[in-house]
């Protein structure tokens, strides 16, 4: 089985176990790719699983089988989705400005659009391939940045104008869910047991990285250069369970993303299961 992995500490963190030797799992490999890279390599069927953006999973649902009980998902903010800003502070404040979006985003920016539409600000985006604050602010009004690299800005006190998670939690009330650990759906037909060995694989490793914590959030920390209470208080801020609420929530997202023209349609939610993919 060949799973996808993020640049991302977060997705580190739930894999920690698997990757070093806590849990043995030789039958897995590796593949590491920003979440829209992996969303391309599953449905190129170079991949069997990976965690990727939800509107990816939105977009081309037919073609994929959702892992159950897993995502990454949060009950407001994160620290590591922000709008950043050297100039404002306030949503209301970027009406007829510029925002640069990086590559490595795309339920994110999706989720960006849906909450200035939702408050009717207008703005003009353009893509900035690389996720480089400086480098966008000098080219645009705000940025957007999600994961590590909005993480290392939110440390240094970059100042911002919102956490897009804290944001949308205020506009709806739901839980956003970022990511969601999707399966080719080929894969699901040609290899149901060792996908079913996979999630079996991956509760474990969820439950260790939790008892865990401490350690792995120092170790994570370290490498991405922070405090080892920041980045514990981050990963304590990210759910990976797809519960009840996550999935009212990532419907309440589709349905915007249907109606501000981000989906052409609204998807199903369609659960890895041997009879039904």
């Amino acid at each position: 089985m060949i799973i996808g992995q993020t640049y991302f500490k977060n997705t580190d963190f739930v894999y920690y176990p698997l990757t070093n030797g806590m849990i043995t799992a030789d039958d897995l490999s590796y593949v590491r790719g920003h979440p829209p890279e992996l969303g391309v390599m599953l449905r190129e069927g170079s991949i069997d699983i990976a965690p990727v953006s939800s509107i990816i999973y939105g977009q081309y649902f037919r073609e994929f089988c959702l892992l159950p009980d897993f995502s990454i998902s949060a009950l407001g903010k994160t620290m590591s989705i922000i709008l950043f800003s050297d100039d404002f502070d306030e949503l209301s404040e970027i009406e007829s400005k510029t925002i640069a979006i990086p590559g490595t985003t795309a339920t994110s920016a999706a989720l960006l659009r849906i909450i200035l539409q939702l408050h009717d600000i207008n703005v003009e985006f353009f893509n900035h391939p690389e996720p480089d604050l400086d480098s966008m602010l000098q080219k645009a009004d705000a940025a957007l940045l999600i994961g590590d690299h909005a993480l290392k800005a939110n440390y240094a006190g970059r100042r911002y104008i919102c956490d897009l998670g804290e944001e949308w939690m205020k506009l709806t009330g739901e839980k956003m869910v970022y990511a969601l650990w999707v399966i080719n759906k080929q894969s699901a037909i040609q290899k149901p047991h060792e996908i079913e060995r996979f999630y079996n694989y991956l509760v474990k490793s969820r439950d260790k990285a939790f008892k865990e914590m401490d350690y792995i959030s120092a170790r994570l920390a370290e490498e991405l250069g922070v405090s080892q209470s920041f980045m514990k208080k981050h990963l304590e801020l990210i759910d990976y369970d797809l519960d009840a609420r996550s999935i009212r929530g990532l419907e309440v997202y589709f349905e915007k993303a249907f109606k501000y023209g981000i989906l052409t349609e609204k998807p199903e939610l369609d659960f890895f299961g041997v009879a039904k993919c």
